[in-house]
């Protein structure tokens, strides 16, 4: 298969398309084809590639300091692990990958293999999204609904970019139901498994422009 012909493969040509986000029909073995060549991210919904666009630097910022936070949180813990955003997280009750721009397990990951040396966790316990203007309708409406019907799923953090502003979603036992608090000021600190994060940390470094 010349995935060329179909979809935007380079950077070069991922950015001439123009558009922050770009969604192109087809179906799981298309998308896994294009992750072997692609230079770009993708994610995968609903029958639809989701072809990403560069990250700002404040999210890249923040995602930083996550990394560095979560690494000192789960070393006191012990029994979880962490992943970056280079791993998928497949969600397999709504048939959906996404790169989550942080997520946690706890215990031993579960992986759903599709093909040869390509897999995607499935049992994320903690997941963390960093939004901005061009993400955050997806993030809100159509990733949230699907982290939340994951049952691993326990805790969801998603953090705006360039404003301190925090919502974390915590299942309720083992019901469907979530309770969401809302953290709006850097003077904060946000609980994540069991910590306090000042909310000063997640934004060191970054220029607050909300």
């Amino acid at each position: 298969m010349d995935i060329s012909i179909k979809f935007p493969v380079t950077w070069a040509e991922r950015d001439a398309l123009g558009e922050a986000e770009i969604r192109f029909p087809a179906g799981w073995d298309d998308y896994y084809d294009l992750l072997e060549e692609c230079e770009y991210p993708v994610e995968y919904q609903n029958g639809e590639i989701i072809a990403m666009s560069h990250a700002s630097d404040p999210h890249e910022t923040v995602v930083f300091n996550l990394n560095g936070i979560l690494y000192n949180i789960l070393q006191e813990l012990g029994g979880y692990r962490g992943y970056p955003s280079n791993r998928r997280v497949f969600l397999e009750n709504t048939a959906s990958e996404y790169n989550a721009d942080g997520f946690v397990v706890k215990g031993e990951p579960v992986t759903h293999k599709i093909r040869k040396g390509t897999t995607g966790v499935t049992n994320p316990f903690l997941v963390i999204e960093v939004l901005s203007a061009s993400t955050r309708e997806k993030d809100l409406s159509e990733k949230l609904p699907r982290y939340k019907k994951t049952p691993s799923i326990r805790h969801i953090l998603y953090i705006e970019q360039d404003r301190p502003f925090i919502t974390i979603y915590d299942r309720i036992g083992d019901s469907s139901r979530w309770e969401t608090v809302d953290y709006d000021s850097l003077e904060q600190a946000v609980p994540v498994l069991g910590a306090l994060v000042p909310m000063q940390k997640i934004y060191e470094n970054v220029v607050i422009t909300g």
